[in-house]
């Protein structure tokens, strides 16, 4: 998710006799909204979400009470794998309609956050939903309970049906948008675990092993918890505000002073993600510069290189001259 307003306050050198910062002076950037938020690929993608997770919601309360009637804990389970994707859709959703909304004097970055809070959440929910199915899964290997093989057969067949059908509202819409291609994958992953279900039904059908359904609704507890788990860690990584996974604060020093030789050095840097895809940062640049217009200038050029080297998209930055000290 790009962040199409970023405000950068630069602080210029001072000129002769004015020591080494002048007053603070600011210079917005053009604010830019989102590109493409109203476009017709945006209303596209948005229908196409919709429609996505309504079928998906429709699907998971089906396999949870059709788990339930036949007596499947493997279609409990396969439940509790399609709500983790379906609130993936959901977030997706989520963040294309938030970015949409303009930020406000209280809430600067807008109410991206609400999605981090959301995921956290729902991740804490999903971990105690695997707890209940470890347990009932392993009081099904002690006394294995009978199961309806065809019902259970036709409403997993019916599941996957849905993952296919969501798989292709998705595909095309995905190709351009790294947050659609998530949600996009999330549901291959579920028609996997929904294959395992229908092969699983038709081998207790054909062999009456009881013991499959608890061994399949394990299997599928390991993906939810590998996924919730994976969740929670990134929402509290975004909370406590880290940098994003594989950025190096020193990489972005070095990047910069590599290619920007009037950088003498970078103090006080912190780069932090504000939701996902969202990254900003401010830091002091002391530079070889003298005045205001040489320091827009570099300004300029500095902007579109966190952007596309290290996708940092909101850049607070304060120029000072190279005489000048300051902690790192």
């Amino acid at each position: 998710m790009s962040h199409g307003h970023p405000h950068h306050h630069h602080h210029a050198p001072g000129g002769p006799g004015t020591g080494d910062h002048a007053g603070p002076v600011r210079t917005e950037a053009m604010s830019c909204p989102m590109a493409g938020t109203s476009s017709p690929a945006r209303r596209r993608e948005r229908r196409r979400l919709g429609w996505a997770i309504a079928v998906t919601a429709a699907a998971m309360v089906g396999e949870l009470i059709g788990g339930l009637w036949v007596g499947s804990l493997a279609l409990v389970s396969d439940a509790g794998h399609m709500l983790t994707h379906a609130f993936a859709l959901g977030v997706s959703l989520t963040a294309i309609l938030l970015a949409a909304r303009a930020a406000t004097a209280e809430r600067s970055f807008g109410f991206h956050r609400v999605e981090i809070l959301a995921a956290l959440l729902n991740g804490v929910v999903l971990l105690g939903a695997t707890v209940w199915i470890t347990w009932e899964a392993a009081e099904r290997f002690r006394r294995p309970a009978p199961i309806l093989e065809t019902p259970m057969l036709v409403v997993a067949a019916v599941g996957l049906g849905v993952n296919l059908f969501t798989a292709w509202l998705l595909h095309d819409v995905g190709k351009h948008d790294l947050n659609v291609r998530s949600a996009f994958l999330h549901m291959l992953g579920d028609t996997v675990s929904s294959v395992a279900v229908v092969a699983g039904a038709i081998v207790i059908g054909g062999t009456g092993w009881l013991w499959i359904d608890p061994a399949l609704s394990l299997g599928i507890c390991v993906l939810i918890l590998i996924w919730s788990a994976g969740l929670i860690r990134d929402a509290v990584r975004v909370l406590l505000e880290a940098a994003p996974y594989g950025m190096s604060i020193q990489n972005v020093r070095a990047g910069i002073g590599a290619c920007f030789p009037e950088v003498v050095a970078l103090h006080d840097v912190h780069v932090w993600t504000v939701t996902s895809g969202m990254v900003a940062m401010t830091a002091r640049v002391e530079v070889r510069l003298e005045s205001l217009d040489e320091c827009c200038e570099l300004a300029a050029r500095l902007e579109p290189y966190l952007r596309s080297e290290f996708g940092i998209g909101h850049a607070t930055l304060q120029f000072i001259r190279g005489s000048s000290t300051g902690g790192s």
